[in-house]
């Protein structure tokens, strides 16, 4: 074979190498993406663990509050506020079939509390120490496309219920050393993390805030508003997210 015929062998080899190797580049750019973790085909707002949705099972959960919890009302058509230092709940966080919304049960248990009004009235000692809420039943809603916990009592029992008794005689509600109680009925929505985008992210901890605007409680047949955010993880240390799509 003549060096020119050589030559051009080893050319064309060398054109047909760099055309396949443009072919495997542009086949491997314009190739169709990873489909999406399950978590993110669910359909309604649900839990997912380390990027997998929570189906036909269950994760403990464990809550600190942050900053003062808030409770308003009227009693004996006077105002009444009680504030919690601190805060712990826990619970469990569960999925059932597939497609479904995500659903919790918990136990919260607010610390260092005190009666702010009315004035000469105090709550009483158990409940200065702690004031513990029934078993609550929590449900992911949308409500204006944000994704919320909806609390509410499970069956046969109440939101919380708070003990009263008289610091001075003129405390409107009741006579000192006398104890009444009141329980608070009804729902409250609070928000999970400031936005959609933050509680999609797979995270160790997820923010839980209840507002006035999402209170739907009651004392008595009076409205009543709760403020209050704790810190929620799983005890399995996990990452975990709620998913809306």
């Amino acid at each position: 074979m003549s060096r020119i015929g050589l030559r051009t062998r080893l050319i064309l080899l060398g054109l047909l190498v760099a055309v396949v190797a443009v072919g495997v580049v542009v086949s491997s750019s314009g190739a169709e993406p990873p489909p999406p973790s399950g978590c993110k085909s669910v359909g309604t707002p649900s839990y997912c663990i380390a990027g997998v949705p929570l189906v036909s099972a269950s994760e403990k959960i464990e809550g600190t509050n942050s900053g003062t919890s808030v409770l308003k009302t009227t009693i004996a058509s006077v105002e009444a506020e009680v504030t919690c230092e601190k805060g712990k709940s826990k619970g469990t966080i569960e999925g059932g079939a597939a497609g479904t919304v995500g659903k919790s049960t918990m136990t919260d248990t607010l610390e260092k509390c005190k009666l702010i009004k009315p004035e000469n009235c105090e709550l009483t000692e158990a409940d200065e120490q702690e004031i513990k809420t029934g078993s609550l039943g929590g449900e992911l809603v949308l409500t204006s496309g944000r994704v919320e916990d909806k609390l509410k009592p499970k069956s046969g029992s109440t939101f919380a219920v708070v003990g009263i008794e008289g610091k001075e005689p003129s405390c409107v509600i009741s006579h000192v050393a006398e104890e009444k109680t009141y329980p608070v009925t009804g729902s409250q929505l609070c928000e999970v993390d400031k936005g959609n985008a933050e509680a999609e992210t797979e995270a160790k901890t997820h923010s839980l805030t209840c507002k006035t605007s999402g209170s739907s409680l009651n004392v008595g047949g009076n409205k009543a508003e709760m403020t209050s955010e704790a810190t929620v993880n799983l005890t399995s240390g996990k990452n975990w997210s709620v998913k809306e799509t």
